[in-house]
């Protein structure tokens, strides 16, 4: 077994600074289940409808509802609680970026951090994660419950404005993968077409 380095120790969930603390969801936020919208979906609605496709997509497929029953907040966080055996979609998590515009529908959960969390770390810690991966069987639908996700350990830097500095860092990587990402998507679609021409 490996020592652990100076200024560190070891958790249920890892190792972690000595500062830091481990925190059961349901001690830093609470947590709502969604409601179902299928009746209310039409085109023309001013709500979108936040469901495993929406969330599983970044945003990409959408779809609208002319009511909202289940409104969120902007810093809420929505998490996919039921998918299929060895999907992609299961605790896959979406911050919400805009009061009362979006709808939170059935299988659904929303997590709503407290005052001294950051809501986007607590995001990336969350966004399947693999304690709720290993729900999954392989076999069957997997479908978490409540108390399942408030159960989740959350390791924790001692200050808000610590939290904040370190999804600002993550945020910033993702652009920066994404970028990259386009930047090699593009170099190919150059040299398929110089490909042909050769």
């Amino acid at each position: 077994m490996s020592e652990i380095a100076e200024g560190y120790k070891q958790t249920e969930i890892g190792v972690i600074p000595n500062d830091w603390e481990v925190k059961e969801l349901t001690e830093i936020s609470t947590f709502e289940n969604g409601k179902a919208h299928e009746q209310f979906i039409d085109n023309n609605g001013d709500f979108i409808v936040v469901n495993s496709k929406f969330i599983s997509t970044e945003g990409k497929v959408k779809k609208f509802s002319n009511k909202n029953l289940s409104p969120l907040s902007k810093g809420n966080i929505a998490i996919v609680m039921s998918d299929i055996p060895n999907g992609k979609a299961l605790s896959k998590c979406f911050l919400i970026d805009k009061d009362n515009y979006y709808a939170l529908n059935q299988r659904i959960g929303c997590i709503k951090a407290n005052e001294e969390i950051d809501n986007e770390y607590l995001f990336y810690k969350l966004n399947r994660n693999k304690y709720f991966l290993a729900f999954d069987s392989g076999t069957g639908q997997t479908n978490l419950k409540k108390s399942e996700i408030q159960d989740c350990l959350v390791p924790l830097p001692p200050t808000k404005a610590e939290q904040t500095a370190i999804a600002t860092a993550l945020n910033d990587a993702d652009a920066l993968i994404t970028q990259l990402e386009k930047l090699i998507a593009k170099s190919e679609t150059s040299n398929k077409g110089q490909c042909r021409s050769c």
